[in-house]
Formats: structure tokens, sequence, C-alpha cells
């Protein structure tokens, strides 16, 4: 088969391999690969993770050693690209950082897919962010179209860090974590498929939103969507998501009504000089305004609920509510290490468990 040379002209859907319990070599696009057992085996990975981390004595382990891990960062990150060079770190390997392409061969007019190869005979796996909707899925189709060529030696999984407007895959992973450790482990007995959570913000084009949506109605969650005339649902996760799916203009009623209150920024960066997209933005804005959680709103909040972002915050949120603990956007970074060592393992065919097990059983 000959290769597609853009990522305009191949079927992104088709690259979407089912992960049904067995992650090594496969690549982890979208959320739409997982079931609900397939995240709870990424939560559980996980928890591993953070005894590990959370041990003064070990703080990480040699787990994968030899391993090295390409994040090519072809739009900007801190937190993302950050913590997948940390959670590799723990795991005992390496990372190569490759951030930008103004130094790559691309601006000698080397073909984006011929980048991907040449970062597949570097790195046994690749997280990679770009600014383009299914960017990470075109490198792994490239990839998988030389593997069957017989040009590579082994499968190169891909681990989308976020694509365009499209999805945030492991953010998703770490956002349930972050549920799930403050709220579901608090013993009351409640599941995903009891929560309600209600997400803020630019449905459209916010890519956070849209892998959670994706997982929360596989695991059964209720979702409240406050809209923006500017920016509703669109029409796919209408149609994923059917009666799971509420959607309002009403923030007081749905932080009341929610467990979980999830916010996301004005992404104003995917306007460049499209001038439907910068008036669209304008009138997003005024809606955001109106939508800053202040005290005085997170009193409308149960007790026992959360408030979540996954940043950057912009005037989403006022900071003097920050010590509120109802407001876990910290914990929401702090857990996207051990759920991105959970998902570079488990891509590797290695789970953290035995180590974890060896290391406390022994001490």
């Amino acid at each position: 088969m000959s290769r597609v040379e853009s990522i305009e002209s191949f079927d992104h859907e088709a690259v979407l391999v089912p992960m049904a319990g067995q992650f090594q070599n496969k690549s982890l696009l979208s959320i739409k690969q997982l079931e609900a057992t397939d995240i709870e085996i990424y939560l559980e990975e996980a928890e591993y993770a953070g005894k590990l981390l959370g041990s003064d004595e070990f703080r990480g382990a040699v787990t994968l050693p030899n391993h090295v891990l390409g994040a090519v960062m072809r739009q900007p990150s801190t937190r993302t690209g950050g913590s997948m060079r940390t959670a590799m770190s723990k795991l005992g390997g390496t990372t190569g950082v490759i951030s930008g392409m103004t130094s790559s061969s691309e601006a000698k007019g080397e073909t984006l897919a011929d980048s991907w190869l040449a970062f597949a005979t570097q790195f046994d796996l690749i997280g990679t962010r770009t600014s383009e909707e299914y960017g990470p899925h075109y490198a792994d189709y490239v990839i998988r179209q030389a593997l069957q060529a017989g040009k590579l030696d082994s499968a190169v999984p891909i681990i989308n860090l976020g694509d365009g407007r499209n999805e945030h895959p492991t953010q998703t992973l770490g956002d349930l974590r972050t549920i799930k450790k403050q709220i579901l482990d608090r013993g009351d007995g409640r599941n995903f498929s009891d929560l309600t959570i209600a997400f803020v913000g630019d449905h459209e084009r916010y890519r956070a939103f849209h892998s959670l949506m994706i997982a929360a109605g596989k695991l059964g969650m209720n979702i409240v969507a406050v809209e923006s005339k500017a920016a509703p649902v669109p029409q796919e996760y209408v149609d994923r998501l059917g009666s799971k799916l509420e959607t309002t203009d009403d923030l007081n009623n749905a932080i009341i009504d929610s467990d979980i209150v999830y916010v996301g920024r004005n992404p104003e960066e995917y306007n460049g000089k499209n001038k439907k997209e910068a008036k669209r933005s304008r009138m997003l804005s005024r809606s955001y305004a109106s939508w800053r959680i202040d005290q005085k709103r997170l009193n409308l909040m149960r007790p026992d609920g959360i408030l979540m972002h996954p940043r950057p915050r912009r005037d989403e949120i006022d900071p003097a509510i920050d010590s509120d603990t109802r407001v876990v956007d910290v914990m929401q970074m702090r857990h996207m290490i051990p759920t991105r060592m959970a998902v570079i393992s488990l891509a590797c065919g290695r789970s953290i468990m035995p180590t974890v097990n060896r290391l406390f059983n022994d001490g």
C-alpha cells in the first residue's frame, strides 16, 4: 500500500485500534479506543505508580531500563511535556525532547511523514502534541506502514499528548485518577456511574473536554454541558452521549447539581487570522466573564464536590478561592505523573505492579 503523504488524506478513524485489555505496542490516540475496563486498568496501574512515588525510600524504580521516550512537542507545552519526562525518568528510562520543528530537517524540506520515520528509528515510543487535529494518528499510520513494509524492526507506539482541538487522552486519564482519589476513594461506596460532572467553557475547541466527555460516557457518568451559543457541544458528542448529556446555560444550577465542575479556558490560540474564529472567540469571552467562579459561586457547590481545571488558567477561577479544598487543579497536575507512568509502562508491555510489590514486600 502506498504511503499517504498528508494528514488530511488518510482515514484517522481506521488507525484507532481497540485496547481490549492489551496495551503493549499499541498507540493511545483517542479515548474512543478504550472501554470502561481499559480505563480501570490504567487507573490501577497508576495506583501502583502513585505508591512508588509516595515512598520516601523509592520515589521511582527501574522498570524500563534502556527505554527511550521521544517527546515530540510540535505545539508548546509546559505541564504535559514536563510530566512525561518526569514519568519516564521515574520508570528508569530516558527522554529525548524535540520542541518545535524549526531545528529539524523539516526546515530543509523534509516531509512530515519522513520526520516521523526518523523519530521511529531513534525512540522506543513517542509522545507527541500537535497543533493540527489527528497529527498523532498520522504519525502512527506512517510508522505502522513502515513496519508492515519491513522498514522498521519493531512497533513504536504513539501517545497522543493533545492534537489540536480534537482530544487529550492522557489528560483525561489523569483527571479520572483525580476524581477517583478525591471522591471515590472516600469509602462511601460510590462509583463513577453515581457521579455528575459539569463542563464549563468552549465545547467546540477544548480538547480536554472532548476526551473526558467520551470517558465519562463510557463510565456511566451523568454529563452537564454549560454552553455558550458561540461554542455549543459538537453534534458528534451529542450523538455519542445521548441521554447521558444535558445542556444548559445556567451555571449556578449546574454547580448545585454536580459532584464535579470542570472548567476550561477560552483557547484563543486557534483563532489565527481567521476572522470568523476571532469573532466567535470575542462572543465566547462574554460568556466566560459571566461564568467566573468566585467564592459566591463556590458556596453553591456541595461540601464533597470538587472544582477542576486542566490549566493553564486565565480568569476562569478567582485565585482567592484556591485555598478551598474543593479546588483541586494542583492535585490534577500531581496525578498526571503516575498516570503517565502507567500509560508509558503499559505501552511498553511492562507493569509497575510486580516492581512495587517486590520493593514494598522486601521492605
